[in-house]
């Protein structure tokens, strides 16, 4: 009986652990996927911009912060708005003064993208040309572009 006791406790702590390796090793994997878009991304605005090693060296620390700050935007928006609206019952559940209030959180969200745009810009121009911005701007937006494109034609991106 004793024994039969113990192979179950056995059995949970291997499940526990068993478990607990496969969750660690599916957030490594995730992680590792985000960090190599990263430096696909950034070898992709190095080469549009064709950056000096002195315009290199000041550029990428502004805007690795910036870029940071900006998804956490992104996933303030997406995850905070998503848990509102799921915790309300789900968008056809919201009351008007609901929906009124969400969407002045995404508002207000937006407002601080464009801030945090706008005060990026005003930094790199310290260093970098205003045509080196913008060609900065279209190679995100194309970047984004070609991730989305190669997201869609993927097996496991599904509608």
């Amino acid at each position: 009986m004793k024994f039969n006791k113990m192979k179950k406790h056995l059995l949970l702590l291997f499940c526990f652990v068993f478990l607990s390796s496969l969750i660690k090793a599916q957030d490594r994997h995730k992680q590792g996927r985000h960090e190599k878009i990263r430096a696909y991304k950034v070898a992709h605005i190095t080469d549009k911009l064709n950056f000096s090693s002195q315009e290199a060296e000041k550029f990428w620390p502004v805007y690795n912060e910036y870029n940071d700050q900006m998804m956490k935007l992104h996933k303030e928006e997406r995850y905070k708005i998503k848990k509102r609206i799921d915790e309300l019952g789900g968008i056809d559940k919201l009351t008007e003064d609901q929906a009124k209030e969400i969407l002045g959180h995404i508002t207000n969200v937006e407002t601080k993208r464009n801030e945090l745009k706008s005060s990026f810009f005003n930094e790199v121009s310290k260093f970098l040309s205003y045509r080196q911005i913008l060609k900065l701007e279209v190679a995100e937006h194309e970047f984004n572009r070609k991730l989305l494109r190669k997201l869609r034609g993927s097996k496991k991106f599904k509608h």
